[in-house]
């Protein structure tokens, strides 16, 4: 009997048996990178969500906030003191919260769909006169980036109507 150990056999075992650890941790790691990315995408969102939902609120809640801000929206330029700050810091809100949601989107942390419907509302609010006076004062507050979106945004707009204002054929 010859119990000659045949190491090259063993060592090729050994290598087939390291590749498959190595895949096995590679497959692993994706799965956790991946779940981690949704984890914290998820949050952002729902953080986001939140801050929109607060700043709607306001809205909502308050009515001498409600009638600040449909001034404001239709006639910038009649604003005058603590409305004028008011309606100008409850602007700078909505607008950072909006390009905090743009960045989110282009670095490929929020949903596309949720996106669709802030981008939409955006467009809205940008008809607004008000809206605009405000933005032609601001803009330079934001990223060159965010500013030409906006801007873009503005020029697609329409006319205003988040408000049951008539449209311009009726």
């Amino acid at each position: 009997m010859n119990h000659a150990v045949n190491w090259e056999a063993i060592s090729a075992i050994g290598q087939i048996v390291g590749a498959l650890a190595v895949v096995i941790s590679l497959i692993y790691l994706a799965r956790e990178v991946r779940s981690n990315a949704r984890a914290t995408r998820d949050a952002s969102e729902r953080s986001m969500s939140d801050r929109i939902s607060r700043i709607i609120q306001q809205l909502s809640s308050r009515p001498e906030m409600r009638e600040l801000y449909y001034r404001g929206i239709h006639d910038y330029e009649s604003l005058e003191g603590a409305d004028l700050v008011g309606f100008g810091v409850f602007m700078l809100e909505v607008f950072r919260s909006n390009e905090e949601l743009y960045y989110q989107l282009l670095e490929g942390k929020l949903d596309p769909r949720l996106w669709s419907g802030a981008e939409a509302a955006l467009r809205d609010i940008n008809a607004y006169p008000g809206v605009q006076a405000w933005w032609r004062l601001r803009w330079h507050w934001f990223s060159a980036e965010y500013a030409k979106h906006i801007n873009q945004l503005q020029q697609t707009a329409g006319p205003p109507r988040m408000f049951r204002e008539p449209m311009t054929d009726e």
